[in-house]
């Protein structure tokens, strides 16, 4: 499990969604914001790609967790990485191993991970702008929960634009 902290603002503005939406004047504001929200937690949930900088927080119990631990999302700054075991001391005898999939956390001491307690590995994440291709899927992706917002039935009434998810899945795991 892990956690975002000191998250960057989301890298697209109220008036780029206006502007895709061919909305005039400020009066679905509110609603477009939300629809742009839940488009791009969505897509980084699909996707395990962050799309603004946020700092990362993953908790594990025991060392033994830590061997092999895939960083949960991405883009990883992997220089970034920290370690830490429950009292907040920084642990060393461990480094990232960037290549793969996704970068993980590979242990070459195993005499530096002796409290059976937690470890807390922390780093930085996500995309400082987003490319044009994906920003096409989340404004099609937002457009789309804006659009059918008020669209409620026990059966799917209008598909996602096919396009989003060709888009996001060249983004996913081991794409960047």
């Amino acid at each position: 499990m892990y956690e975002l902290y000191n998250e960057g603002d989301m890298p697209i503005s109220v008036s780029a969604l206006r502007d895709h939406c061919r909305i005039v004047g400020d009066d679905f504001d509110s609603q477009l914001t939300r629809a742009w929200y839940a488009s791009a937690y969505d897509i980084e949930r699909r996707s395990g790609l962050l799309l603004r900088p946020c700092e990362v927080r993953a908790i594990l119990r025991g060392g033994s967790a830590l061997q092999g631990f895939s960083l949960p999302v991405g883009p990883a700054d992997t220089t970034t990485v920290a370690v830490t075991d429950g009292d907040g001391d920084s642990v060393t005898g461990w480094y990232v191993d960037p290549n793969g999939a996704w970068p993980r956390i590979c242990i070459d001491d195993w005499t530096q991970f002796t409290v059976d307690g937690n470890y807390t590995v922390t780093y930085n994440a996500g995309l400082n702008a987003i490319p044009n291709d994906l920003m096409v899927a989340v404004l099609e992706l937002t457009a789309h929960h804006f659009e059918n917002r008020e669209a409620t039935a026990p059966i799917q009434l209008h598909a996602v634009p096919s396009s989003v998810w060709s888009i996001v899945a060249n983004y996913g795991r081991g794409k960047i």
